[in-house]
């Protein structure tokens, strides 16, 4: 098991692991950063209980605070820290959804699968009054069961309970109209300082990734020095600019081994590796496979 699915192991109150899912509680009181590249297979739901926290997605960063949600698509860059303003001390309770049990239990009650439901999910939600007490109730009866259910019976009740967490986020999530979402999503949006400035240089590199791109060229694109720009990103992504571009790339060329014929030769190059051979160190590295092996997988899954 990695143990930064379950936070970190100081300040955590509560955990269970089941087949499927994997739950953790913190209280803390003192500054706490997630690790570095943080990306995973898993669909995370985090809800903060107490306290603010910045939250980065991909390309954006959020103010969280109580009554505040975050559903993270499996394998998105994501990445909390603490909010500048406010005090350190937060309180948070966190769900890993495996694909592996949650696939036929979203089928079965959504009628959508792992990916469509992480995908039509993915973002923030912000709770009103009565749905945050339901939401409370859900979390409490998670630690009740661990307590007091049966071992036979409580995984399936886990489960769930996890589910009916997930559907009450998508509903609140959804709820409205999109302009009302959008509302919401844009005044939870961090749009300043060095937050702004990664998210021009996310935006700019997610745009661009198949290019050669340069520290110079990119910093002289931002007005700004090379070590400031490495910082910066650092510190709110937890990447590194190369890295990070590095991860575009990969997942784009996973579409391209899923939906085209084109050869591993022509995606290195269209998703600015060029070298093939350095194209399949760092897929190896982020996918655990070499680029051939991950076509002929899916291939295998789609028979």
């Amino acid at each position: 098991m990695d143990k930064d699915l379950y936070n970190s192991g100081k300040g955590v109150v509560f955990k269970e692991k089941i087949p499927g899912l994997r739950v953790s509680e913190a209280v803390r009181h003192e500054e706490f950063e997630m690790r570095a590249k943080h990306v995973h297979e898993t669909i995370e739901l985090f809800f903060l209980l107490e306290g603010h926290r910045f939250f980065f997605l991909e390309q954006e960063t959020y103010l969280l605070d109580e009554g505040c949600a975050m559903l993270v698509n499996h394998d998105l860059i994501h990445r909390t820290s603490p909010a500048e303003g406010y005090a350190p001390d937060h309180h948070n309770f966190i769900l890993q959804i495996d694909r592996q049990v949650y696939d036929g239990v979203l089928k079965s009650l959504f009628q959508m699968d792992f990916d469509t439901f992480g995908s039509l999910n993915n973002g923030i939600a912000r709770f009103s009054e009565a749905d945050w007490q339901l939401i409370l109730s859900l979390i409490d009866a998670f630690k009740r069961a661990d307590r007091d259910e049966d071992a036979t019976e409580k995984n399936p009740y886990l489960v769930m309970l996890a589910a009916t967490l997930l559907a009450t986020f998508a509903r609140v999530r959804r709820q409205g109209n999109e302009m009302d979402y959008n509302r919401i999503t844009k005044s939870r949006v961090v749009n300043s300082g060095i937050y702004r400035k990664v998210h021009e240089i996310s935006m700019y590199l997610q745009n661009n990734y198949a290019k050669n791109l340069s520290l110079d060229e990119l910093a002289g694109r931002f007005y700004m020095s090379k070590s400031y720009l490495t910082r910066i990103f650092r510190e709110v992504t937890g990447f590194s600019v190369v890295e990070y571009t590095n991860f575009i790339r990969v997942r784009r060329a996973q579409e391209m081994l899923k939906t085209t014929k084109e050869s591993i030769t022509d995606i290195a190059a269209a998703t600015g590796f060029g070298n093939i051979t350095y194209f399949e160190k760092v897929f190896r590295v982020a996918t655990g496979q070499k680029p051939s092996q991950y076509r002929k997988k899916l291939q295998e899954e789609q028979q």
